[in-house]
């Protein structure tokens, strides 16, 4: 028996190619497999024979948009494969899904304390508040002598004012303008240091600001209209902020058969490893920079509900991770024309495998030859609501590919497709698919 020597390359991508030659018996399946990232908040890479080429336009995670994601898969080596494709999922989410709570400083944790690179995983997190805008719309700081009523835990809270009153000229009516503010600086950046806003210089972008909310009665208007003159008393202070914070939901649509990112046969491409893909950092460990200390990653669970398996590229599917973890389906993919169903099983088409979780290319990706597009965009539908605030999703696209091989199909070395025994069900009908093509 020959035995082949075996090697893993990794990139610096968003989609890393290995090729391994495995040894079962007498026969050797070269199998190679490829990742992309595609983060929503958020080419083609050439390695050795099978390459998941992508177009992908990055967009910010806004209702009714959509970004372009176009995906097949190249064969650049000498020799036929099969090739399949399946997705990760990972969802960055309000634990609470939106819901805002506001408290008094003296509830813990009610008022931010700054944490650089803070992944506020199962912490309160602010509500965050634009102040450049106010600035930018007039607003100006009172000064701290002319508040009363914060306590010495209300540390860099800035109560904001503009207008006052105002004097018809023609009826000489008095009316009153005056609009406030109160926000919470919990970051000034240091270029910002001994400037006010208005001062040369002075960039409120750079610093961060919370929420608040509060009762305010004027006390005393000094003899001037302009409210800034006035003096204040402020009552029932309360901050703004996400109750726990932030969560992960993840998703594995199906079982990778070869070792992941960091060479375990953990059932995974890039769940619960951690590294830089074509410039996108990730992390997705079970610690606490990563997905949460303690975090389970789950294992693979193909996609069973109608809307999420595609039969046709006339409409958009949905994924899980956002059903799963927000109980909404209003992240969604839309396929390109080139899609089948088991009972169709047209040539040179994908066709999806709820028993598994993978799409397979229903023929052999022949030496030279590039697959239709799989997927064309991901859709962010107008309903999105709440529940998505401040998210950030992931969506991984993994590939496989095996040697055009009857026995690679099922052999434990290739994709072991029924496990051992005879494949059944739409498994089987796939596996005559492929073969009859070889």
């Amino acid at each position: 028996m020959k035995k082949n020597s075996k090697k893993k390359k990794l990139m610096a991508a968003a989609a890393a190619l290995a090729l391994i030659a495995a040894i079962s018996g007498t026969f050797a399946w070269i199998t190679a497999q490829d990742q992309r990232i595609n983060r929503a908040e958020s080419a083609a890479v050439n390695d050795d024979s099978v390459v998941l080429k992508e177009q992908w336009e990055p967009m910010p995670l806004v209702a009714g948009t959509e970004a372009k994601k176009e995906v097949s898969v190249s064969n650049t080596g000498n020799a036929s494969v099969f090739v399949r494709i399946s997705y990760e999922e990972v969802l960055k989410h309000l634990t609470e899904k939106g819901d805002v709570k506001y408290d008094a400083v003296t509830v813990a944790n009610a008022k931010y304390t700054h944490v650089t690179n803070d992944p506020g995983l199962g912490k309160h997190m602010p509500v965050n508040a634009n102040a450049a805008s106010m600035f930018n719309d007039g607003y100006e700081i009172v000064p701290t002598a002319q508040v009363t009523g914060l306590t010495a835990q209300d540390t860099n809270v800035k109560f904001l004012a503009k207008g006052g009153k105002v004097t018809d000229p023609l009826t000489g009516s008095i009316s009153n303008n005056l609009e406030t503010k109160i926000v919470h600086e919990y970051y000034s950046d240091p270029s910002n240091a001994g400037l006010n806003p208005g001062d040369v210089g002075f960039d409120a972008t750079k610093n961060k600001y919370q929420a608040m909310t509060c009762d305010i009665n004027v006390t005393n208007e000094n003899g001037s209209n302009d409210g800034m003159d006035w003096d204040f008393t402020v009552s029932n202070v309360k901050y703004g902020y996400y109750e726990n914070g932030y969560k992960h939901t993840v998703a594995n649509w199906a079982k990778s058969t070869l070792p992941d990112e960091a060479g375990a046969a953990s059932g995974n491409a890039l769940l619960g490893t951690n590294g830089v893909r074509y410039s996108v950092d990730y992390n997705y460990t079970n610690t606490a920079a990563g997905l949460g200390a303690g975090f389970t990653i789950p294992g693979p669970t193909p996609a069973t509900v109608a809307d999420q398996k595609p039969i046709a590229s006339t409409t958009n599917y949905g994924l899980q991770a956002d059903t799963t973890g927000l109980g909404k389906n209003h992240i969604r993919v839309g396929y390109g024309a080139d899609i089948t169903d088991v009972g169709t099983l047209a040539n040179s088409k994908w066709v999806y495998n709820e028993e598994d979780g993978w799409f397979y290319y229903t023929v052999p990706l022949k030496s030279g030859e590039t697959t239709p597009d799989l997927l064309k965009k991901l859709v962010f539908e107008s309903a999105l609501g709440v529940e998505y605030t401040n998210a950030s999703f992931d969506l991984v696209v993994k590939m496989e590919a095996v040697q055009a091989t009857k026995d690679a199909l099922t052999d434990s070395a290739g994709w072991n497709l029924g496990n051992g025994a005879a494949p059944t069900g739409d498994t089987a009908a796939i596996v005559t698919k492929l073969v009859a093509g070889i």
